[in-house]
């Protein structure tokens, strides 16, 4: 059978009927033919077979023996189109869906414009078609995140337009095969996340430019949006975001990132181990030890954790029967969290009244009203310098200073830091060097 120009490789993990929808919306695709690859990461919900039976010859099973993530099946379907020679290779989620003329766009940009080296869908939610998941993102070396204007947004005119970024999602984007044979592949030790971040920053740092295309679309459901029920995305999200930073940032902010990861750590651990967290706890211990151990591929023990309650549970307990609250806003806090918490609270008792405020300067006035309780929401806790109780402070990770051993506690933190920070950060220094020296070689 003669093959086509494109390639498109689907990556299955127990995808069912997801994976069925994603080959069908390909293969209605308009104005193209492409040759479907499924790689399967032994499955055990039986789709690969399904696959098998309900497609036949219009899609090519890659079955691999055990599962080796997005990163590990991606690169195997690279690997393959660039060795059967496919001029162009498009990479599609098994849980997104492409638009009719998403596949032929994007081909059609790649081939009328040769410096790109990789070009990327549009991602919508699928549960909200009209919202932006992922379009136009750039790397920030200032926050160590990835952002968009975009993301979370409504679809607009602004973008339609093809926007040159750092990446494009592996989500649904298209490559040539002679970038992956000047820049590599998928490095698979990621297992999931952080892949197609790193992959497209190579390519761009290749020498290519990378392209999101406004007006081509896929609609993606993905569990980055949805409610997690363990540690997962938070593990290799933070673990493989570590690696890629430590490799890619400048070399004079090499102190700032190991000051940005030891704090991160530290805090989540510090305010987790108070509540009882013991599921995030281990999951930040274990993401700073892996980072320090270079340790890659899929999580050891310990790593991912089922969810246990949320911080906020403390605070519903502590004002259990009040009617009449206040809630002061640092006029630098999350606002967003804030009203989730206000949220919450009304969830709980749907006769609250929450007065919400960011003027202290007005605390004189508002306290001759009788509240039965006043919170502050602020940014983190081990901030709070005067003792305020019976006043409470709530911060946005869910921590809570509400009594006397809560207050020791948290104004302990900063002499616990240093200790935490003189025992980990030449380990961290000492990755990272290692790990830009590896990658330079």
């Amino acid at each position: 059978m003669d093959k086509n120009e494109t390639a498109v490789i689907i990556c299955n993990y127990n995808g069912g009927e997801d994976t069925v929808k994603c080959i069908e919306a390909v293969i209605h695709s308009e104005d193209i033919k492409c040759d479907i690859y499924v790689v399967d990461n032994a499955s055990t919900d039986g789709s690969a077979d399904r696959i098998g039976r309900q497609f036949g010859k219009n899609v090519t099973i890659l079955q691999n023996a055990e599962n080796l993530g997005g990163s590990g099946g991606f690169g195997r379907g690279l690997r393959m189109a660039v060795e059967e020679g496919y001029p162009y290779i498009m990479m599609l989620d098994n849980d997104a869906y492409v638009d009719r003329d998403t596949i032929k766009k994007l081909h059609r940009y790649l081939e009328e414009n040769p410096g790109v080296g990789i070009v990327g869908a549009k991602i919508m939610m699928s549960d909200d078609p009209g919202r932006i998941m992922d379009y136009a993102k750039t790397i920030d070396f200032e926050t160590f995140i990835d952002r968009s204007k975009w993301c979370g947004k409504l679809d607009s005119e602004e973008a339609q337009e093809p926007r040159e970024c750092d990446f494009a999602a592996a989500t649904a984007a298209m490559v040539r095969r002679e970038v992956l044979l000047k820049c590599g592949g998928m490095d698979e030790a990621h297992f999931i996340y952080y892949d197609d971040i790193e992959l497209g920053y190579r390519i761009k740092q290749s020498g290519y430019k990378v392209v999101s295309l406004g007006n081509a679309k896929a609609w993606h459901k993905s569990g980055m949006t949805r409610k997690t029920s363990n540690t997962f995305a938070r593990y290799y999200l933070t673990r493989n975001r570590y690696r890629f930073f430590a490799k890619y940032m400048p070399e004079e902010d090499m102190e700032r990132f190991t000051e940005y990861i030891l704090s991160h750590a530290f805090s989540y651990m510090y305010g987790s181990y108070y509540k009882g967290r013991m599921d995030i706890f281990d999951t930040e211990k274990y993401i700073l030890e892996d980072f320090i151990r270079d340790k890659r591929g899929k999580a050891g023990k310990r790593r991912i954790n089922e969810l246990q309650k949320d911080g906020y549970h403390l605070v519903e307990k502590e004002l259990s029967g009040c009617r009449h609250v206040l809630l002061y806003l640092q006029q630098d806090v999350l606002k967003e969290q804030a009203l989730r918490l206000c949220g919450r609270l009304r969830k709980m008792d749907s006769e609250i009244e929450i007065v919400i405020s960011t003027d202290v300067d007005t605390q004189e006035k508002i306290h001759s009203d009788p509240f039965d309780k006043i919170i502050h929401f602020c940014r983190h806790v081990k901030d709070i310098e005067k003792n305020v109780l019976p006043e409470i402070y709530i911060d946005i990770y869910g921590n809570m200073i509400a009594n006397e051993q809560d207050y020791i506690y948290f104004r302990n933190y900063e002499n616990s830091y240093a200790f935490f920070r003189e025992l980990h950060h030449d380990s961290v220094i000492e990755t990272i060097r290692q790990i830009r020296k590896e990658e330079n070689l």
